[in-house]
């Protein structure tokens, strides 16, 4: 019988072990969540089913053969409907599911046995049955354990063991027998496997992954922004380009009315009609050539914005945004910075990295010698009913009645324990494989970051080549401004010379010519102007923020 003061010493010995392994069951859970917060990323859910009202789309109709578009409306319009992006959109959503499978190792596992079994033997002893012959044995187990990964690697486990053990045996006793247990154990890698970095690496890299995710969706978002934004300045184009070619055909009719009137009240040879006849033709010819490339334009644009044929196809697209803007003032410099800090192949290269360097990290602690240690504390209770015969007659002497819920008692009032501690060594004395792993690793980081020393070259090639074309376009517009404004008053002195009879249609057709060349340039400048700004805009990783375009992701939304 202990004393008072040794039953309280193991008490809280008892108490200690339980609270430890409580303790340890808890903790991956906590350390799960911490990680969770950082990551923050909401459910992605794939786009609504796409839908080709025009109000749906935003689209104003005027009358039942043009529709008026914006160049916002058209970026919203292909971000909505482009199929591009649709596919762009599942594949996020599954890089965020990645990161809920890599939480998956601090799940808890709750694990269940139930074993029913029963066994007769032969027997000649006397003392096993009454009657002699044979002894049957029943046997039910009945056992569940809660397995958990902690934050460092460790493994906590509680297991709880239910058996009932009936025989037919006269000298088993109890009989029948109910044993219990209850068991806590705690395995810990104190070298290889030792670590909070070391345990979440899958989870890292899957965030790294999602990262990577999200700058390639936002990568195809900026590409599909500037293709749509270069289609719809196409378009813009092709139309101004026909207006130039059909005022051009005007200023040619109109020189072939005053010939002919000319020619009727005798004061010009008949001979001038040919020439201000085939000056007519030609320009008629160039607006069937520009009108070829009105309809192409929109063709490519309305692909863009993935418009319903039966209603759109074969109506004409009205761009009303002016494509005449400010110029912008570009800082090399700056526009670098800019672009290393935001463009989605640097960021992504990054992420990459990253992932090499935490794949570095684990191959270097996978080098390490395995030295993991064990320990355990356990409760055991044992009870039934108890029987005593006499051993001549077999008559009972004495009986006393026991059950499962006594050998549960034994438990709580921690009648029976046990203990242990083991520690495991282990180590290759080649270690061939890690070390091998551990070298490719740390190449790869060296080539992670060769890869980025090239892409940040690239990277200032592309701001300054698109620097240089932005300049260059500004100052073709106002080269292609002054040339229309003087070939505008060369025109009109021709003209007033023709009038004069001191010039022929010819001179005033190639004088006409001019002009309209000197427009059609300034035309392609100004539209020339606004796609290398988007070009620019797109290499500084600027485009969507210059369009207004945010990509967002939270609970129940997709990217938009």
């Amino acid at each position: 019988m202990k004393d008072p003061i040794s039953r309280t010493i193991v008490g809280a010995r008892r108490c200690s072990w339980i609270f430890v392994g409580l303790l340890l069951l808890l903790s991956p859970a906590v350390d799960a969540s911490e990680v969770r917060a950082t990551v923050s990323l909401g459910e992605e859910t794939a786009p609504a089913e796409l839908t080709d009202d025009a109000g749906d789309l935003g689209l104003q109709r005027q009358g039942d053969d043009k529709v008026e578009l914006a160049l916002e409306d058209a970026i919203a319009l292909t971000l909505r409907r482009n199929l591009a992006l649709v596919v762009e959109r599942y594949r996020r959503t599954q890089a965020i599911q990645g990161i809920e499978e890599a939480f998956g190792i601090f799940d808890t596992n709750l694990g269940s046995t139930l074993q029913l079994s029963e066994d007769t033997s032969p027997t000649t002893s006397l003392l096993e049955t009454a009657e002699g012959g044979s002894v049957t044995n029943e046997n039910v187990l009945w056992n569940f354990d809660v397995t958990q990964l902690t934050s460092h690697g460790g493994t906590a486990s509680v297991a709880f063991s239910n058996s009932r053990f009936a025989s037919s045996n006269l000298q088993f006793q109890p009989n029948p027998q109910f044993t219990v247990g209850l068991d806590f154990s705690f395995s810990q890698p104190l070298l290889r496997n030792f670590g909070r970095d070391v345990t979440r690496t899958n989870i890292l890299v899957a965030q790294n992954n999602s990262a990577i995710s999200r700058e390639a969706f936002q990568g195809e978002v900026e590409a599909i922004v500037q293709q749509v934004s270069d289609r719809y300045w196409l378009l813009v184009e092709a139309l101004e380009q026909l207006k130039v070619a059909e005022e051009s055909l005007d200023l040619a009719k109109e020189l072939h009315d005053m010939n002919r009137i000319q020619v009727e009240v005798g004061t010009m040879a008949p001979l001038e009609m040919v020439s201000s006849e085939a000056g007519v033709a030609t320009r008629e010819e160039e607006i069937i050539r520009r009108q070829a490339e009105v309809e192409d334009s929109a063709d490519v644009l309305r692909r863009f914005l993935n418009l319903d044929r039966a209603q759109y196809w074969d109506v004409d697209i009205v761009p009303v945004t002016d494509p005449i803007i400010d110029y912008v003032k570009i800082e090399i410099e700056n526009a670098y910075a800019t672009a290393l800090e935001k463009r989605p192949d640097v960021l992504t290269q990054q992420f990459q990295n990253t992932n090499r360097d935490i794949q570095a990290s684990f191959a270097r602690n996978q080098k390490k010698p395995r030295l993991d240690v064990t320990g355990g504390y356990g409760l055991n209770g044992v009870d039934g009913d108890v029987t005593i015969r006499d051993s001549d007659s077999g008559d009972i002497i004495f009986q006393q009645p026991g059950g499962y819920s006594d050998a549960l008692d034994q438990i709580f009032e921690a009648e029976s324990d046990g203990w242990f501690v083991q520690a495991v060594f282990a180590y290759p004395l080649q270690n061939r494989a890690a070390r091998s792993r551990s070298i490719q690793a740390e190449l790869e980081v060296e080539q992670g970051g060769v890869e980025m020393r090239d892409l940040q070259q690239q990277v200032l090639l592309d701001v300054r080549r698109l620097t240089r074309a932005v300049r260059t376009a500004e100052q073709q517009i106002e080269s292609a401004k002054v040339s229309t404004k003087l070939q505008r008053k060369n025109r009109e002195a021709e003209q007033k010379r023709y009038e004069n009879g001191l010039a022929t249609s010819f001179e005033v057709l190639q004088i006409q010519e001019d002009l309209t060349e000197a427009q059609s340039r300034e035309v392609s400048a100004i539209t020339n102007y606004r796609r290398a700004l988007n070009a620019f805009y797109f290499a500084t990783g600027e485009i969507l923020e210059k369009v207004g375009v945010e990509l967002v992701e939270g609970e129940g939304e997709g990217d938009s």
